[in-house]
């Protein structure tokens, strides 16, 4: 999601509407239901390990040249491979990103993505909590659990014909919730 850019609107206190565009994606406006939303979002850290283990690689390649014999015939050969190196770790860094998940309650699709580094974690932490409260306050509106499987249910149907989750996916969520209503 680099490059990326979401927007979040909560309306009538359990109405999220989420707007995002993005370099090389297209456009994904939606709005949902947040009581059907799990107030305990999940944080993901992923790490970019593949180009953190070239530059573990590239740097112990270029030490093995520097204090080996064969550097005296060699220098820019070291000196190229720190370079390299240099070029991995800031793409590891790159391709790492924290996001905060937030799943639906009993189909556990994820819905609402926020990414840390954007705006900062001050702002990201107080949107969180206020979005948990906004959450809790809409699962209180005295609703039975069938009746929330049922909303939930409707939802992902809505969600699915308008193209946010694929039906495999559907299909996977559906018995999920199917699972809980018996």
């Amino acid at each position: 999601m680099r490059r990326c850019q979401s927007q979040f609107t909560l309306f009538n206190n359990h109405r999220l509407s989420v707007e995002t565009r993005g370099f090389m994606r297209e456009a994904r406006d939606f709005t949902i239901d947040i009581s059907i939303l799990d107030p305990r979002p999940k944080r993901i850290f992923k790490v970019g390990w593949s180009y953190l283990l070239m530059f573990f690689a590239l740097c112990g390649a270029a030490l093995f040249f520097a204090l080996s014999d064969l550097a005296l015939n060699t220098t820019p050969l070291p000196i190229s491979l720190v370079s390299f190196a240099g070029a991995s770790l800031i793409l590891a860094i790159y391709r790492s990103h924290d996001r905060i998940v937030f799943y639906s309650q009993h189909g556990r699709t994820p819905l609402v993505v926020l990414f840390n580094r954007s705006p900062d974690r001050v702002t990201l932490d107080s949107f969180t909590d206020t979005l948990v409260q906004h959450i809790r306050d809409a699962k209180n509106r005295n609703r039975g659990a069938i009746e929330t499987l049922n909303e939930e249910l409707k939802e992902h149907r809505r969600l699915m014909e308008e193209g946010i989750i694929s039906s495999k996916r559907y299909e996977v969520v559906k018995q999920r919730i199917l699972s809980q209503h018996s």
